[in-house]
């Protein structure tokens, strides 16, 4: 039974994925060439009508072309060594009255067809081109250089070099560009066939060649010629032999591979025949007629990077096999919908209402924009527009067929499009306005602009394509799932196991001995590093001040030190001793910790001395674990390596989802460098940080001192912010005569967030120690910890008044007094704060009297105004980036280029939503907003089971610190600053500590 089961999920494994390798490669050729959403923004603009028809000079009448409704191109071949002015000067008149644009193929007949001749002349080809262009450059636009040059009946009877004929097309280009600077030039048709040479090559290979020579230089536009032969256009099949409509995408392929993506593929002939002697293949009339306007709606639809397709003319010699290619219906279409592409600001299906002005940089609003509209029709299931954008302020509302754009923030007027910059810096850029529309169905934008005049806003359209789905994401889905299933049965009763174990036995007496060396050279290696021991043990005689000290005066030295010699050597001796004594360097990265905005400049390039520490004390840490690790290889019976974390946590799987979340977002992200400088320094530092300490071991002494540090470190910013506002000198004030200080920060509340979490924790242990001190067991060091902390909490309470932070002084100090009075006096502490929640309800209208307060609690004006539109903004952001956010530290670029409300105009410039739950949601996006509530669940949960109540100053401490995050955090920063996360994390791991316990109050 096992076996028979067994093999029943190797075989329903096996063919779920060779139904996923089908399903896939299924999927691959029918979408093959077929950009999804919205084309680049650097592909050329696309001709409104693709439709052309190859024609002769002579036939170029006016009953001729009034039966070739529905096409706008005209393609004529004009022979330069056989001038035929007067014919050629009648024919483009004529097409020209009659609304056709002319794609004027330009060559050369050999003096004699029958006999060899040496390649055209490249100077007498331009010369002549450059005479054609200058007679007639007014009424044409597009030329094309030669036909079919990769043939041999095409280059003059000679075998088909590349290299001939990109001197040819170089020095044409240079002439047709002289005489008419706008036109366009096509490089020749090229013919298909699977040849190698050496009287044909493919065309796939010729393209290359040409590019390899550099002669994509020369030409604004390729051009091939994807006859049907005896296939549908939807037939999606592709290869070097195979022939059909669909390997026109295989020389866009070449084109895209050679960094020519931004410029269009055109179509110099193509079509069905008909005819009996026909070598190009052979269809019904019917078929011919129906083939054709699928093959125009397929190019129109999925190939945005397609210009005009020429059918080929056929022939009024009904013998020849040419006249299979005559259309014995007539192909109709008046296109009044934009297919998927890029289009200019003036186009055809553009109509524009009100003053609006042109020019090449596209359509400027008019000063009376009130009354100004555009509107855009549209076949596709994606629409952008191209707009300029900069530093100024103004709005585009946008709604298709009637309803507001589903991809833009609305307000109350509907849906509208920012022009703002991201980076306030001039852009051009393709906004995606709406998407997930049914591509077979005409849509209507109609776009109405507030302010931007001037600055010529409006620049194109963008019209995109994506092909169904459903189907394929079904069919994906039910193949992962029976192939997860077929795996849990392989892996039940497969022998993985058993093949593993035996790979040790497999390796070859080389492997082995190999193996060895290594080790050994390792043991080796590890010699030197057993010194640490011998140091340590001298030093503890002298006790834990002596390291410190040193490690002070060595990080000052570093730091203050204006000679980059000493730093260095400086650097090198602070590594020593982290390397000595990890758990003192943890203690001064708490210290350093408010200190991350002043870097230390090394080699041009600087980094503040916590993050020098950081990296210093992980290499340390790894390096000491290293050590160990050899140690157990060379005594493995009476070694017991392992980690002082001996399992992960809950904490700590969710610091390390957290970490990975932040990493996934900010690689995604539209601002990449900013996202992953703030993963760096805030994420991947704090995650090092905590984990840390969480490998380095820790007692209680150890535990003691990284509070006290962190506490020192905050004492320390303080103190700067009070001599700050004791001498006057860099002082922030407000509006309202209000003198704050701001001490080391940028700004005053980034004093008051940090002061917010070292208050707490000095008062709750301050409080146990009071009390401690007491009781008939109260020790001498309960008494000096009881002022040390008293002091601080003194100087801490001062400054953080003094930094007038509404969001500390309202609601973090508060909720985190509220910990603490709760923590310590049970049932009693909730009445009381009960009653402090109902006194300071009461009180609420006195505080908004006070200047500082006024606007707080308004939300029509003030702060309390913008902090309402802006978790508004942040809300669509979130739904717009779900998973994920728009990336670690782009909330600016996003809120201020586009999701900001135009009521909110006057503060563009918000780098966080001033909110903890939509930090996290738009930064980071669900997974990470998951991520923190599962951090601060388990926070509390460890906290309660610590049993902080009377006997433990440090849980109870650090959930009065989670409490300020968590209350000063609905109104301004939380956790994605470098202070906050560190500090955050700190809490995290110590709160886990089994020697977090007060057992040692020394």
């Amino acid at each position: 039974m096992k076996k028979s089961l067994f093999l029943l999920s190797a075989l329903t494994f096996l063919a779920s994925v060779l139904g996923l390798a089908a399903v896939t490669h299924q999927r691959t050729v029918q979408t093959f060439g077929a950009p999804q959403g919205l084309p680049a923004a650097e592909l050329a603009t696309r001709p409104a009508n693709l439709r052309a028809i190859n024609i002769e000079v002579k036939d170029v009448t006016a009953a001729k072309l009034a039966g070739l409704s529905g096409f706008g191109w005209l393609r004529m071949g004009f022979d330069l060594s056989q001038p035929d002015k007067n014919n050629w000067a009648n024919a483009i008149a004529t097409a020209t009255a009659h609304n056709f644009q002319i794609i004027a193929v330009l060559y050369q007949s050999p003096p004699n067809f029958l006999a060899a001749h040496p390649p055209p002349s490249p100077q007498e080809f331009a010369n002549l081109a450059h005479q054609f262009a200058t007679a007639y450059g007014a009424q044409i636009e597009v030329y094309q250089i030669w036909d079919e040059p990769n043939l041999h009946t095409g280059w003059w009877g000679r075998s088909p070099a590349a290299a001939e004929y990109a001197a040819l097309l170089q020095a044409a280009y240079a002439t047709l560009k002289t005489a008419d600077p706008t036109a366009t030039v096509l490089a020749a048709a090229l013919a298909p066939t699977a040849e190698t040479g050496p009287d044909n090559v493919s065309e796939l290979i010729y393209l290359q060649a040409l590019y390899d020579l550099g002669a994509g230089a020369y030409f604004d536009a390729a051009s091939g010629k994807p006859y049907g032969y005896a296939t549908s256009p939807e037939d999606r099949q592709t290869g070097p032999q195979l022939f059909n409509f669909s390997r026109l995408a295989l020389l866009r392929q070449v084109m895209e591979r050679n960094g020519d993506g931004h410029k269009l593929l055109w179509a110099g002939n193509f079509g069905w025949n008909t005819h009996p002697d026909s070598i190009w293949g052979r269809v019904t009339s019917e078929q011919q007629t129906a083939y054709i306007q699928q093959a125009y709606a397929r190019a129109a639809r999925e190939w945005p990077w397609a210009g005009p397709l020429a059918l080929e003319g056929g022939s009024s010699d009904s013998q020849s096999p040419l006249s299979g290619f005559n259309l014995n219906s007539p192909i109709t279409h008046s296109p009044i919908a934009a297919p998927p592409g890029n289009y200019p600001a003036q186009n055809l299906f553009a109509a524009y209402s009100g003053a609006w002005e042109f020019s090449e940089l596209g359509a400027d609003i008019p000063e009376q924009f009130s009354t100004s509209q555009i509107t855009f029709s549209f076949q596709g299931s994606d629409f952008g527009l191209r707009v300029r954008r900069s530093d100024y302020r103004a709005y585009l509302y946008i709604t298709v067929d009637g309803q507001p754009a589903n991809r833009l923030p609305r307000d109350e007027r509907g849906a509208y499009l920012v022009l703002t910059s991201p980076t306030l810096q001039p852009t051009l850029e393709t906004i995606l306005v709406a998407d997930g529309l049914d591509p077979n169905t005409t849509h209507t934008v109609v776009i109405q602009p507030e302010r931007g005049w001037d600055q010529w806003a409006v620049a194109g359209f963008a019209v995109g394509y994506r092909p169904p789905t459903g189907e394929f994401h079904a069919a994906v889905g039910g193949l992962l799932t029976l192939a997860g299933l077929s795996a849990l049965g392989l892996w039940r009763w497969g022998r993985t196991a058993q093949t593993l174990q035996n790979f040790r036995s497999r390796l070859n007496a080389t492997a082995q001995v190999l193996t060895a060396s290594l080790v050994s050279v390792l043991l080796y290696f590890s010699a030197w590093l057993t010194f640490d021991a011998q140091i340590t043990a001298f030093t503890r005689r002298f006790g834990d001040m002596t390291p410190i000290l040193l490690t002070a005066l060595t990080a000052g030295i570093f730091y203050f030190s204006p000679s980059f010699l000493v730093a260095l050597a400086a650097l090198a001796v602070l590594f020593v001793l982290y390397y000595l004594w990890p758990e003192i360097a943890l203690a001064f990265i708490s210290f350093f910790i408010p200190f991350f905005l002043f870097p230390r400049m090394l080699w041009e390039r600087g980094a503040s001395v916590l993050e020098f520490s950081l990296w210093l004390t992980l290499i340390a840490v790894l390096l000491r674990n290293f050590r160990i690790w050899l140690s157990a290889l060379r005594h493995p019976p009476s070694a017991n390596f392992r980690f002082y974390v001996s399992h992960f946590t809950p904490i700590d799987w969710g610091v390390m989802a957290l970490l990975f979340t932040a990493l996934f977002s900010a690689l995604l992200a539209q601002q990449r460098a900013v996202a992953l400088y703030e993963f760096r320094t805030v994420f991947l530092g704090a995650s090092i940080f905590y984990f840390l300490l969480r490998v380095v071991p820790l007692d209680s002494p150890a535990i003691w001192r990284l509070v006290d540090f962190f506490l020192l470190g905050a004492v320390a910013v303080a103190v700067i912010g009070l001599a700050q506002y004791l001498t006057g000198e860099g002082l922030i004030v407000t509006d309202e005569g209000v003198a704050r200080i701001r001490s080391v920060y940028g700004s005053p509340n980034n004093l008051g967030l940090y002061l917010g979490r070292a208050l707490p924790v000095a008062l709750a242990v301050t409080i146990f120690h009071i009390f401690s001190a007491r009781l008939p067991t109260g020790s001498s060091s309960a008494t000096w910890r009881l002022w040390v902390y008293g002091f601080a909490s003194l100087i801490l309470l001062v400054a953080l008044i003094l930094t007038f932070s509404r969001g500390a002084l309202v609601l973090g100090v508060p909720a985190a007094g509220a910990v603490i009075l709760m923590g310590w006096l049970g049932k009693r502490g909730v009445w009381l704060v009960g009653g402090a929640l109902l006194l300071g309800f009461l009180a609420l209208p006195l505080l908004a009297q006070l200047p500082r307060f006024a606007d707080l609690f308004s939300t029509q004006t003030g702060t309390g105004f913008f902090r309402v539109n802006l978790w508004v903004s942040a809300w669509r952001m979130f739904l717009d980036h779900p998973w994920l956010g728009v990336g670690p530290d782009n909330f600016l670029y996003a809120y201020r280029g586009f999701y900001i409300l135009p009521q909110a105009w006057q503060e563009p410039n918000l780098s966080h939503p001033h909110n903890i739950l939509f930090d996290f949601l738009s930064r980071v996006g669900l997974l990470g907003a998951l991520c923190g509530a599962w951090l601060v669940f388990h926070f509390i949960r460890q906290a309660l089971k610590a049993n902080p109540l009377k006997t433990n100053p440090l849980p109870l401490a650090f959930l009065a610190l989670l409490a300020d995050m968590l209350a000063h955090g609905l109104v301004d920063h939380s956790f994605f600053l470098v202070d906050l996360a560190f500090v955050f994390y700190l809490a995290l791991a110590l709160i886990q500590n089994r020697n977090t316990a007060p057992h040692n109050m020394t």
